[in-house]
């Protein structure tokens, strides 16, 4: 049987949701992060590091397209606003991924070489103004992409108001979480979960529309 963009786009949304989750719960459970300076070469260097990255990797990628599904809904009705901001999230999304594969095929091998793992066990890499300027980059992004998409489905009448209003909130937790406490990012990802699962489940309730 031939799927739908709604159904196709709501599974996507559904599980890359639920797999961002549990990358972002489980990484505070299974690595070595312990209770002083983190050593980052430490945590790629164990065997949950590339478990859990990939894990992050696929959830992005159903994201992006759960996104586009979304969006399909609301093109015809959101105008320049819901326009901007699906472009903006995308982009963010997408830059997320770049990072990512950094993280799946470069740090292990930079945490493996001696002469190299200082890199990363103080932060020389992580605090590169390159890659200073790219994180903060991507984060304004994503900030500007979730406001401006989630403000768009909220004045549409084709989805919840709940769910675009726990995508916010959830992105929001995550993105001052940790500059404030694991116990504020964490609780954040998980309504960002529930707003996008929302999202993904209204997708294929109407998947005849």
């Amino acid at each position: 049987m031939r799927m739908t963009l709604n159904q196709t786009g709501g599974i996507a949304l559904i599980l890359g949701a639920i797999l961002f989750a549990l990358y972002s719960s489980l990484f505070f459970v299974l690595l070595p992060i312990g209770s002083g300076n983190f050593d980052l070469a430490a945590a790629v260097m164990d065997p949950d590091w590339l478990r859990l990255t990939i894990t992050a990797f696929l959830g992005i990628l159903l994201m992006l397209y759960g996104f586009y599904a979304v969006y399909a809904r609301l093109q015809n009705s959101s105008g320049g606003l819901g326009a901007t901001g699906f472009l903006l999230i995308e982009l963010a999304y997408l830059l997320q991924a770049c990072k990512v594969t950094w993280e799946i095929f470069l740090y292990p091998v930079i945490a493996a070489n001696p002469g190299s793992a200082f890199l990363l066990r103080d932060g020389v890499l992580k605090h590169a103004p390159a890659v200073m300027l790219f994180r903060s980059a991507s984060s304004l992004i994503i900030f500007a992409g979730i406001l401006l998409f989630c403000a768009a489905l909220y004045r549409s009448r084709q989805f919840p108001k709940i769910a675009p209003v726990l995508v916010f909130a959830g992105a929001l937790l995550y993105a001052v979480g940790p500059f404030i406490s694991i116990f504020v990012g964490v609780p954040g990802i998980f309504l960002f979960a529930i707003g996008c699962s929302l999202l993904g489940l209204h997708l294929l309730r109407n998947s005849r529309a």
